[in-house]
């Protein structure tokens, strides 16, 4: 399987929360379209098509987390997609079994490999933040919505924020006493444009990343991280993710006395 590239993620991730009508939305949208169509994307190009000024493309990329159209134009060059199906030869109930059968393994997988040592520590740190900030881009956002909605409810409100540009600049703003928690299934996140600060430990927030790629963290020393096997296919995101985030949420209940048992 190939996954989504990171102009996809940034792309996508922007129409998600920005407003329909708004230039970015429609320069976001209008890329979406055309990434198959590398000849055609150009600052004019892009701008002409969308009726905006070529400054506006400009501002776009860098709300986006890129340096400028320079780096989207090489992004566009590198993606790649794919979209694995599962018994697609079977009838509709046999190809729904066959695929709930591959994610039900990856579940077996992640809970039977997942560093739980790390996930305590989590959860001591998530239990003494002064604030939590829980992000994930597409997918890895879905699992920390629904961490931040069971961490609510625990007394323990947490931010997130839905476009690229929103979580920098929040990270960029962490302070001592903050849990910085990243859902990032291959580890992409940390190729992505983040402030110095927060990678190399010197704003004082204490950073985790969620993962299926432990080594995606080995050149931050100050990042903690929660890892987890993957075959990293199609059935394995984003269940196994989510799996994890509602498990972080029960360790904290257990910590906090919290919660009905089941």
């Amino acid at each position: 399987m190939a996954h989504y590239g990171q102009l996809p993620i940034l792309l996508l991730s922007e129409l998600a929360a920005g407003h329909t009508d708004s230039t970015d939305c429609r320069i976001a949208a209008y890329l979406l379209a055309h990434l198959d169509d590398a000849a055609e994307i150009t600052v004019e190009g892009v701008a002409a098509a969308c009726a905006v000024s070529n400054g506006s493309v400009s501002r776009f990329c860098r709300n986006i987390g890129l340096d400028g159209f320079a780096e989207l134009r090489e992004l566009v060059h590198k993606e790649g997609r794919a979209f694995t199906v599962y018994g697609g030869g079977l009838d509709v109930s046999a190809q729904s079994a066959v695929f709930a059968g591959c994610v039900e393994e990856s579940l077996r997988l992640a809970t039977k490999t997942l560093d739980y040592t790390a996930l305590d520590r989590l959860v001591d740190d998530l239990c003494s933040a002064r604030r939590i900030a829980v992000f994930g881009l597409l997918k890895s956002g879905t699992a920390a919505m629904n961490l931040q909605g069971d961490l609510a409810i625990l007394g323990l409100p947490a931010v997130t924020k839905l476009t690229f540009h929103e979580q920098v600049t929040y990270l960029r703003e962490a302070q001592r006493g903050d849990l910085l928690l990243l859902f990032s299934y291959t580890g992409l996140y940390l190729q992505y444009d983040l402030p110095p600060r927060v990678l190399n430990g010197t704003s004082g927030a204490k950073l985790w990343l969620v993962t299926s790629r432990p080594e995606a963290a080995a050149l931050y020393p100050s990042i903690s991280v929660l890892s987890f096997d993957s075959k990293r296919d199609f059935a394995s995101n984003p269940y196994q993710m989510q799996l994890i985030a509602s498990l972080i949420a029960q360790r904290c209940a257990v910590r906090k006395g919290r919660g009905a048992h089941g």
